[in-house]
């Protein structure tokens, strides 16, 4: 009779005592059932323990994500304030600017008509002055009415002075316009 050899998936291998290890004495070598040591106790966490240090866990992490959080909006609430800070220079700075371009075109106009009027002959330039003194009352008696229509007035009567003033000396310009300050306080004393 001829012997039948069993294919090799069919085989049942019985695995080696080598690397099993042993369930009792938790050494390699044997199997449980082999064993000849004493039992091996492992200290383990209970379950609720570890399930305490996850929870524990997660309360830390979000106070960290609250804690960042919070640092996060006052770094925003700083660079909004720093960039406010920087939108109002930038318009006063726009604002100056745009003041002394609207000084510089007054300037060049007083100019071209400080020019026209030095041509012209002296008796113009005395009416001038006379429309002046007339313009000086009228801002005189607009005080009445308030005090920013005055400030208004005052300073497009001190414009058309300056204008008028080119031919004229400083000292002049300057009593006149203390001649109008002290008429302005004796009216606002009179007022009250």
């Amino acid at each position: 009779m001829a012997t039948r050899q069993i294919p090799t998936f069919m085989r049942k291998t019985t695995p080696s005592a080598e690397n099993t290890r042993c369930q009792k004495c938790l050494e390699k070598g044997h199997w449980t059932y082999e064993c000849t040591g004493k039992r091996k106790y492992v200290e383990r966490e209970s379950r609720t323990k570890m399930m305490n240090k996850k929870l524990k866990q997660q309360d830390e992490d979000k106070k960290l994500e609250l804690l960042a959080k919070a640092e996060e909006l006052k770094k925003q609430e700083k660079r909004d304030k720093k960039a406010l800070v920087k939108k109002e220079k930038l318009a006063k700075k726009k604002a100056q600017m745009a003041r002394k371009k609207d000084g510089k075109k007054k300037k060049k106009k007083k100019r071209s008509d400080a020019e026209s009027s030095s041509s012209s002959s002296s008796s113009s330039s005395s009416s001038d002055s006379d429309s002046d003194d007339t313009d000086s009352d009228n801002s005189s008696s607009d005080s009445d009415s308030g005090s920013s229509s005055s400030s208004s007035s005052s300073s497009s009567s001190s414009s058309s002075s300056s204008s008028s003033s080119s031919s004229e000396s400083e000292s002049e310009v300057l009593a006149r316009k203390s001649r109008k300050k002290k008429k302005k306080k004796k009216k606002k004393t009179e007022e009250s």
